[in-house]
Order: structure tokens, then C-alpha cells, then sequence
């Protein structure tokens, strides 16, 4: 496959995670990580002057907690990503990305908000024919939330 090819793979992986994590599909979007792949939330905070993670996953721990999602009380409202256009760098068998995201949120009386802004800084590889998640680090703009969200972003 060209490099040019090998990119827009990686650009429509990135689509399709963000399409999975709307539609509520978290076993297939949990699929998209390599057995050894990381999920991370991160914030800059002003206030102390230093990075904090909110989350850090493996796969393991993804699957397991997003399994028993649907059993606990939570946000009942949409979601909806609008992505930029990603920015990827390929090279061989691994590659890097970023995408800047907006995260729209619909209470289930219909009314739309501006959930979240960030961006995806995503470590890739290809342990075959497939493009999967190595490291998935969502660096989140947006630190005061109106309801806190268990689920991935």
C-alpha cells in the first residue's frame, strides 16, 4: 500500500472511532486498540500549572468497563463528534496523528450544547492489515463540564 493510501486508512480509523463512541458501539471501538493500547484523558489545568490525566486504560480495562456501561446510572443524552480533518505521519509499520474534535451533547428533550473541545494525539501501528490504536490520548480544551461522562470521548 502507498503512504498516501496508508494515511487515508489512518484518517478513516479516526472516523470511524469517533462514528463508534456516538453510535454507543464500545465493543467495536474497543476492537480499534492493539492488545498492548492505552486510552488516555488528559487536561492542561492553569490553575496548578500542570497536566492531569482523568483516565489511563489499557484494553483490558476498557473492555471491562465499558461492558457493564449500560448497567449504571448515566447521561442519557447524544452524543455527537465533529472532527477536523486529521493530521497523520506514517512511517513503515507506525505512524502519529492529530485530529481536533468538537463533542456536542442532546438531553433526550432535544436541546444541544457544546459538550467538549480537544484533539486526538494518536500513536499508531500495523501488526498487519489493519491500522489499531497503540496509544488513543484525548487532550481535552474543555475542563468544566456540565455532567461528567464515564465513557470514552
Amino acid at each position: 500500500m502507498s503512504v498516501i493510501a496508508e494515511i487515508e486508512a489512518i484518517r478513516l480509523l479516526i472516523a470511524r472511532t469517533a462514528s463508534l463512541l456516538d453510535e454507543e458501539d464500545f465493543e467495536s471501538w474497543v476492537a480499534l486498540f492493539a492488545e498492548d493500547g492505552t486510552y488516555e484523558m488528559s487536561a492542561y489545568s492553569t490553575e496548578i500549572r500542570r497536566w492531569m490525566t482523568w483516565q489511563l486504560s489499557d484494553k483490558s480495562t476498557l473492555a471491562s468497563m465499558l461492558g457493564d456501561v449500560k448497567e449504571h446510572v448515566r447521561d442519557q443524552a447524544k452524543r455527537r463528534h465533529v472532527m477536523g480533518f486529521p493530521q497523520v505521519e506514517v512511517d513503515g509499520a507506525v505512524a502519529t496523528a492529530t485530529a481536533a474534535f468538537s463533542l456536542f451533547r442532546t438531553s433526550p428533550e432535544g436541546q444541544t450544547s457544546l459538550y467538549m473541545v480537544g484533539s486526538y494525539e494518536d500513536r499508531l501501528v500495523k501488526p498487519g492489515d489493519t491500522w489499531l490504536y497503540r496509544e488513543h490520548k484525548v487532550i481535552i480544551d474543555t475542563r468544566m463540564l456540565d455532567m461528567f461522562t464515564h465513557v470514552p470521548v
